[in-house]
C-alpha cells in the first residue's frame, strides 16, 4: 500500500493527464498502461548491461542544463502564447484534440510538441552517440528538431513535415535561433522518404515522430534499417499511442537485427550493435522510480 501510495504521489498523474490530451486512448486505459510500465521499469542501479547502464547514466540521470535549452525553451514559450492560425494538412492518424484543419500555434504547441523533459533525452542521447547523419520524421513546429541540432552541431539533420504551412513556420524558427545544419524536406512521407534516404547515404540516428500508424511505422522503420549501420540509433516517439503502435513496436524489438532495445514509455530505442547479447530493457529516471 505504501508503494501505491508513492506512485500516486510521485509525477504519475501528471504524465497521464498530460501525454493522454493528443492520444488516442482513454485516460483511463493511458493509466494502465502507463503503471505496467513503471512496475516493470527498471532504474540504472539494477541495469547490468555495461551499454545500457552508460545510456541511462549519460541520458536518464544527467540533470545538467546545457546551453541550448534555454533558447529552446524561450521559443517553446512564446509558441504557448501566440494566438495566431495555420492551416494544416495532415497526412498520418489524425489528432484526437484538433478536430479542424485550421490550428492555433498555442494549442499546437501544448499538444502536438515533444515535452521539454523527452526534448532533452534526444539531446542528451546524441550528444552521447554523436551521429553525423540525423533524420527525423515528424518535423512540427521545429522544437524537438531544435534539440536535436544544437546537440549536434557538426552534424547534418534532415527533417520530414507533410504539411507545407507547418514546414514552413519551423523554418522560420530554425532561422530564429541561428541553426544552419537543418534541412527540411516537405512531403508526404510515403513519397519524400525514398529518395530522402539515397541522398543522405546512411542513417546515423533517426527519430520516427509523424505517424502513428502500425503498418506506416514499420514501412518507414525498414525502409531506415537500408541505411542503418551497426553504431546507428533509432528512436521511435508515442510507441504506446495505440494498440497498433504497440504492436508495431514489437515487431521492431523483434527484427533479427536489433540487438538491444530500451522503452521508455514515451520513447522507444533500438540499437544494432553486434557485440550486445540480444535484450530488452524497460528502464526509468531514477527521480522518478527510487527503488
Amino acid at each position: 500500500m505504501a508503494h501505491v501510495n508513492y506512485v500516486k504521489s510521485t509525477h504519475v498523474t501528471t504524465v497521464v493527464n498530460s501525454y493522454q490530451k493528443s492520444r488516442s486512448v482513454s485516460k483511463i486505459a493511458m493509466l494502465q498502461s502507463y503503471l505496467r510500465y513503471y512496475f516493470k521499469a527498471k532504474n540504472y542501479r539494477k541495469v547490468q548491461s555495461p551499454f545500457v547502464a552508460e545510456f541511462a547514466k549519460e541520458v536518464l540521470e544527467d540533470r545538467r542544463d546545457f546551453y541550448a535549452f534555454d533558447e529552446v525553451e524561450a521559443l517553446r514559450r512564446l509558441l504557448l502564447r501566440d494566438r495566431n492560425t495555420i492551416q494544416v494538412t495532415d497526412f498520418g492518424a489524425g489528432s484526437q484534440v484538433h478536430k479542424s484543419n485550421e490550428r492555433q500555434i498555442k494549442k499546437m504547441a501544448k499538444h502536438s510538441i515533444t515535452s521539454p523533459t523527452f526534448c532533452r533525452f534526444l539531446f542528451r542521447i546524441i550528444n552521447l552517440y554523436k551521429p553525423q547523419q540525423i533524420l527525423e520524421l515528424g518535423t512540427s513546429l521545429g522544437v524537438a528538431t531544435l534539440y536535436q541540432s544544437f546537440a549536434a552541431l557538426n552534424s547534418q539533420i534532415t527533417t520530414i513535415e507533410g504539411c507545407p504551412n507547418i514546414a514552413a513556420r519551423a523554418q522560420q524558427h530554425f532561422d530564429l535561433l541561428g541553426v544552419d545544419n537543418i534541412n527540411s524536406v516537405v512531403g508526404q512521407f510515403a513519397k519524400v522518404l525514398p529518395n530522402t534516404l539515397k541522398k543522405m547515404k546512411k542513417v546515423d540516428f533517426a527519430f520516427l515522430d509523424g505517424n502513428h500508424q502500425k503498418e506506416a511505422t514499420l514501412d518507414y522503420f525498414e525502409q531506415c534499417l537500408a541505411y542503418a549501420h551497426e553504431g546507428s540509433v533509432f528512436v521511435f516517439d508515442d510507441i504506446h499511442w495505440s494498440e497498433g503502435m504497440e504492436d508495431a513496436w514489437e515487431t521492431i524489438k523483434a527484427h533479427p537485427k536489433v540487438k538491444v532495445s530500451i522503452d521508455l514509455f514515451f520513447f522507444g530505442i533500438i540499437f544494432f550493435k553486434k557485440e550486445q547479447q540480444r535484450k530488452h530493457f524497460t528502464l526509468i529516471p531514477s527521480r522518478w522510480k527510487p527503488l
